[in-house]
């Protein structure tokens, strides 16, 4: 089987890469016109990415802005892409992040974006490896583990299969933080459209095989807080988290095909 272009580790700033292709989604200027191109090719095969990636990062925001109205001035961000166009640190500025991305190309950009923030450290790691992420140098000189931390894992679960064990990986990173912590994620949720999209993509791009994708439904999603307060409005779809109201609102939000939540550590 072919290697992705998009595979982690293989393509630098010359090649095109699904960070910048979501950087470029979102207008930022971290992308490049081969990013472009793979961007056309996905969104041929599903033209409402673009709409599921920004859709994403508005909640991102939201959440952000809840926990810091909660108090939280911590934040440890996986599998969080590049840290541009609203990202945590952000929409948070005077909070303490730690930004963990699994590809080293998109690891070493995301390290020389943030590299004049005391605040801000960017760590090379797989999400799936909790003991490695949070014993790391950039978590123990940034984050207070003592202290009330926000765990977010948005837009990235779909990456981690059930082999994986995603509610015992999330689970340690709970356990690890202090009471008054927080778990933020979203989920982009198995449907028809998705599904087919992905059948679509490999019948027109047989050369570039996707990556494996594990769609889930919402109740499976509501297990991830298992053990945890989870805040109102619940686990629900992502336009109907908490709306602002300035915001250019949904259609219709309840047909909206993934969903998010935010839960307290007891």
């Amino acid at each position: 089987m072919a290697t992705p272009i998009w595979a982690p580790g293989v393509n630098g700033p010359e090649l095109p890469n699904t960070a910048r292709v979501r950087d470029y989604w979102l207008g930022g200027t971290c992308n490049t016109e081969a990013d472009h191109r793979l961007a056309d090719a996905l969104v041929s095969a599903a033209p409402h990415l673009p709409y599921l990636c920004r859709t994403h990062r508005s909640y991102l925001g939201r959440v952000v802005r809840r926990l810091t109205a909660l108090g939280v001035r911590q934040f440890l961000d996986l599998g969080s892409g590049l840290p541009t166009a609203g990202n945590v640190h952000l929409a948070a500025p005077d909070a303490r992040v730690v930004y963990v991305e699994i590809d080293p190309a998109v690891a070493a950009e995301g390290r020389a974006l943030v590299r004049d923030d005391p605040r801000v450290a960017y760590l090379c790691a797989d999400l799936r490896a909790p003991e490695e992420v949070l014993c790391s140098q950039e978590v123990q000189d940034t984050l207070d583990l003592g202290e009330p931390v926000a765990v977010l894992v948005l837009d990235v679960l779909h990456f981690v299969s059930d082999d994986a064990g995603p509610h015992k990986v999330l689970a340690q990173y709970v356990d690890a933080l202090a009471p008054g912590s927080y778990l933020g994620l979203s989920h982009t949720c198995r449907d028809p459209f998705m599904l087919a999209a992905v059948g679509l993509f490999g019948a027109m791009y047989g050369d570039q095989p996707l990556p494996e994708f594990t769609f889930r439904y919402p109740e499976q999603v509501v297990q991830f807080f298992d053990g945890m307060e989870v805040l109102q409005p619940g686990v629900v779809p992502i336009p109907l988290w908490e709306p602002d109201p300035g915001e250019a609102q949904d259609r219709n939000p309840e047909n909206f095909h993934g969903c998010g939540g935010l839960a307290r550590k007891l």
